[in-house]
Formats: C-alpha cells, sequence, structure tokens
C-alpha cells in the first residue's frame, strides 16, 4: 500500500491523465471496455518493456535507474505508472484516428455496439499517432534530471534522435498496432458479437473532438515540459509535429461530411 502511495506521489500528473482517460473511455465505449482497454494496454505495455529491458526487443536496450525509483509500486523491474501511461496515450491516439477516418464520429450517432467502419484504418493510423505522440514524449523523457520526472531511465548507446534510438519509436509503432488491433479483436467478440453491456456509454454533440483534445493535452504538457528544460531544438520539432498535426485536424472540421 505505501509503493501504491509514494507512485502516486511520485507522478501525479500521471494519475491525471488517467483519471482523464477513463472519464472520456467511459463515455466513449462504456466502464467494461474502458477497463478491458486499461487491462489489455497496460499488459501489452507490460511485456514489451519486460522483454526491452532484458534484452532490447522492441525498444532496443534500455536500463531503468532503481534508486530514483525507491519507493514507487514495480513489478518485474517495470514501473507500473509507465506501462499504465501506454494505456491513455493508446487511447488519445486510437480516438484521435477514429475522430479522422469516421463519417459520422462528430455526430455520434454510431450506436455503441458498433465498431469503426475502417478498423484497420484506424489501427494503422492510431498506431501512427501513437509513434509520433512517442517521438514527443521519450526525448524530454530522457532529459527527467532536468525535471520532476528525475532520471529513471538511459539508453547505454544513446539514440540519433535527441538521445533515443530510432528503434525505440518502432517500438512504440508495433505496440501501438498490437494494443490497438487487440482491443478491437477483444471488442468484437464481447460486444459486438456477443452483445454484452455497454453501461456508462453517452453519446452528445461534438463528443468526437474529446479524444484529439485529450490527445493534444498529452502533447502540451511535454512542450511545456520541453521548453521549461531549455530544449529548444527539440521543442521546436516537437512543436512541429503537433501543429502539422493540429492542421489535419482543422481541415478536418471543416470538411462538408461535417
Amino acid at each position: 500500500m505505501q509503493t501504491i502511495v509514494t507512485t502516486i506521489q511520485h507522478r501525479p500528473y500521471v494519475m491525471a491523465f488517467l483519471l482523464v482517460f477513463f472519464v472520456l473511455a467511459i463515455l466513449h465505449l462504456g466502464i467494461f471496455r474502458a477497463l478491458i482497454w486499461l487491462i489489455w494496454g497496460y499488459a501489452v505495455a507490460f511485456v514489451s518493456e519486460y522483454s526491452s529491458i532484458r534484452n532490447g526487443f522492441p525498444y532496443g536496450l534500455y536500463h531503468y535507474v532503481y534508486e530514483n525509483l525507491q519507493g514507487e509500486l514495480l513489478i518485474g523491474g517495470v514501473p507500473v505508472w509507465d506501462s499504465a501511461s501506454y494505456a491513455f496515450i493508446a487511447y488519445a491516439s486510437f480516438a484521435t484516428a477514429w475522430f479522422f477516418l469516421e463519417p459520422n464520429f462528430l455526430k455520434f450517432s454510431i450506436d455503441p455496439h458498433v465498431s469503426p467502419s475502417r478498423p484497420l484504418a484506424v489501427v494503422l493510423l492510431g498506431s501512427i499517432l501513437m509513434m509520433v505522440a512517442d517521438m514527443i514524449i521519450d526525448p524530454v523523457a530522457n532529459l527527467g534530471e532536468k525535471w520532476f520526472l528525475g532520471k529513471i531511465y538511459y539508453y547505454p548507446e544513446g539514440g540519433l534522435y535527441f538521445g533515443v534510438p530510432v528503434s525505440n519509436f518502432l517500438g512504440w509503432l508495433l505496440v501501438a498496432f498490437v494494443i490497438i488491433a487487440g482491443f478491437q479483436i477483444l471488442e468484437k467478440f464481447l460486444f459486438i458479437k456477443a452483445k454484452l453491456p455497454v453501461w456508462g456509454a453517452k453519446r452528445f454533440p461534438l463528443q468526437a473532438l474529446l479524444g484529439p483534445l485529450f490527445y493534444f493535452g498529452i502533447l502540451k504538457f511535454n512542450l511545456w515540459i520541453t521548453l521549461q528544460v531549455e530544449a529548444y531544438k527539440l521543442f521546436a520539432v516537437s512543436l512541429g509535429m503537433t501543429l502539422v498535426i493540429l492542421g489535419f485536424v482543422i481541415r478536418r472540421l471543416r470538411q462538408p461530411s461535417f
């Protein structure tokens, strides 16, 4: 219990994002699917991190600095809060992809028992969006000694992209694909075919914008940290990627289908 309390005290921003995820995911998917998303997303992330800190797959080899994680909840050498972060970043990416690809998503007339009309496209775009998010998150996290994250991990061989290896981003692309695709398979059998209840799911105007807002909220937090640590080159690149995605959002909102 003490490790849980310490983890929450040390990582309140993760807990805040996790709370936002629960609210948005329950409104969008219902309570059961939100819990399935969290459990599945956490499980995939944990296995990927457990593997990578031991054999370098899928992110490339990296190591946690355990003396800087004292008192925090770890499982198999992996911080619980870190694997949980994958789940809400994956959801934000998924919801943003659905916003881009589903014709009626802004009006939100979709039955909660119906999956995206273009599931493979949602998986692919959602995976790319999650990888782009990591290209903004991981380089500043790698500078954790300069802000309240702390120096909690490092890449022994460094990396080409602001100290992060390219393999890390390819790993995030793969893991995002597994999380989103795996969830949609579970959803198909449990909720669409079996018609399990979707308690908590609500439909209201402009609900589709909540996914992109959550996604940009995560990016904004990391951009703010990047600016605070005076990593100006990284900030310029990260801001550029964010603005490109924002441009596509604005373009989507201007389409006649909305």
